[in-house]
């Protein structure tokens, strides 16, 4: 149910750093290690995931994005559903300080989109939706993991075509994470799609 969403390939017996252990709610303090981490979000995102396939709302506004996300992540993280207030080493994320004029102005490019006037193939839009919203990482963490199943969700609600998230690649989760990110950048910073089309729906 959760694996789809999940590319992570991270040592789970690698403690945890202490800047992430003041960041879990309380009684979640005595975590030590990744796979500790990994279980604990795996269940609230279990529970979050049941709640969206009881949701009737379409997806397409950024409110609703925000609490998907606080609905993944708010019995592990204290800033779950919270916009991002810290810098990031990778520069191709936003500023903190545009990351919500960035999401709004997202919610305006998805719809237009989408819609009949922009004559956009709805695959390209949800590439394109995909990519915005992992470079403007508007969450602390859970990043990838929000934007996948926010982007599945969306794809449902609006009757498009269903993700299949690399399917060919799944066999070798190295392999499958290192195609998802070459995607991304080649769409982030050369405007070319195809691959992340590719990917997400080939």
């Amino acid at each position: 149910m959760v694996s789809r969403f999940l590319f992570n390939n991270r040592d789970g017996r690698t403690p945890l750093p202490d800047e992430w252990k003041k960041d879990l709610v309380p009684k979640l303090k005595h975590l030590k290690i990744v796979a500790e981490l990994d279980e604990v979000e795996e269940e609230n995102i279990i529970e979050g995931l049941i709640w969206l396939d009881d949701c009737t709302d379409g997806g397409l506004d950024w409110m609703f994005w925000f609490k998907l996300h606080k609905k993944l992540f708010n019995k592990v993280w204290i800033w779950a559903g919270k916009f991002r207030e810290h810098e990031l080493a990778n520069d191709d994320f936003n500023h903190p300080g545009f990351i919500k004029e960035n999401i709004k102005k997202l919610e305006g490019d998805l719809k237009f989109w989408l819609s009949v006037k922009a004559k956009m193939d709805p695959k390209e839009a949800m590439a394109r939706f995909h990519e915005a919203m992992l470079t403007i990482h508007p969450f602390s963490n859970g990043n990838g993991r929000t934007a996948r199943i926010l982007t599945e969700y969306i794809c449902k609600k609006q009757g498009l075509s269903i993700p299949t998230w690399g399917l060919a690649h799944k066999g070798d989760a190295k392999e499958h994470r290192q195609v998802y990110i070459y995607s991304v950048l080649k769409a982030r910073h050369e405007g070319e799609f195809s691959a992340l089309i590719k990917f997400m729906f080939g």
